[in-house]
């Protein structure tokens, strides 16, 4: 595996399908089969040797930080730049400080770069980045992509996903000051001007009361084709779900910004070490709430 990583080429070994699932249940050692509900799941082709190397890795922060720490200088960036596999939850009010009190700050977390100068926020997205990001990044990361149609590819299942489309965007913004001007990058970094009408940052908007950011958003398709159902024209369908009304009463909340006891999103985002800060960041703002309420 060492070999074939730094070898400066793509990895031609062929990858594995499976299905991926992030689960709050605990892991047992020698225990395989285990009798859970999953509520996000992905198909991936993966292979294990990209897959595990964080099983080794002591200090997954550590490693992020230095790893960026090291690319600013590599990259000569000045500006001072936070991402939550290395902040955590403190991403979320140093985005509140940058609307509120004009301290300057860049926000990164894969394809999505959020620059806050003077009061305003330019958001930008990768355009494809699974697409662009290995070539972008060059030979010395050709070793966990994949190639074909001319570009390097960064497959679904391998361990430097995250901090790669970090590092890739990092790039573009080093060579791309006009971005610091709300100017794109035609068909690699797209500026979002609808994420900055409502100051859109990683699930929340502050364009309502900074201080107070609102989850945004509705997922309004699911991975089951079973969980589907057809409506008919003219006919009315009452759907239902396995929620406790406490948790539907803590999710209703958290779109007008405030929790079941009367505070704030912050109350609990900005308590998120950045080794669990991972996608589904609002469920365990919702099981944090439970969990005080059976505590109380």
């Amino acid at each position: 595996m060492e070999e074939q990583v730094f070898s400066g080429k793509s990895f031609d070994t062929p990858f594995n399908l499976g299905g991926r699932q992030r689960t709050g249940a605990n892991v047992e050692p020698d225990q395989v089969v285990y009798d859970i509900e999953e509520s996000r799941t992905r198909v991936v082709c993966f292979h294990p040797a990209l897959s595990t190397v964080f099983a080794f890795c002591p200090d997954k922060k550590g490693f992020y930080k230095e790893v960026l720490d090291g690319a600013k200088d590599v990259l000569e960036i000045n500006k001072h730049v936070m991402c939550p596999i290395v902040d955590g939850g403190e991403v979320y009010g140093a985005a509140a400080s940058a609307l509120t009190d004009h301290e300057d700050v860049v926000i990164i977390l894969g394809d999505d770069c959020n620059i806050y100068q003077d009061g305003k926020q330019y958001a930008f997205d990768g355009v494809n980045w699974e697409t662009q990001v290995g070539t972008i990044m060059g030979e010395p990361f050709r070793g966990s992509k994949t190639y074909f149609g001319g570009m390097y590819h960064v497959p679904s299942g391998v361990f430097d996903t995250t901090i790669d489309d970090t590092l890739a965007t990092m790039h573009v913004m080093a060579n791309h000051p006009e971005m610091f001007e709300g100017i794109g990058v035609d068909g690699i970094m797209e500026r979002e001007e609808m994420d900055e009408r409502t100051n859109f940052m990683l699930g929340l908007s502050y364009n309502h009361d900074p201080n107070t950011p609102r989850l945004q958003g509705l997922k309004l398709t699911v991975d089951k084709a079973d969980a589907s159902h057809i409506l008919p024209s003219g006919r009315n369908m009452e759907l239902t779900n396995k929620h406790s009304p406490e948790e539907a009463e803590a999710w209703y909340l958290a779109y007008y910004g405030t929790t079941r006891d009367g505070g704030g999103l912050l109350d609990f985002l900005l308590d998120i070490p950045a080794d669990e800060f991972r996608a589904g960041v609002m469920d365990q703002v919702i099981m944090q709430q439970e969990t005080s309420d059976e505590q109380s």
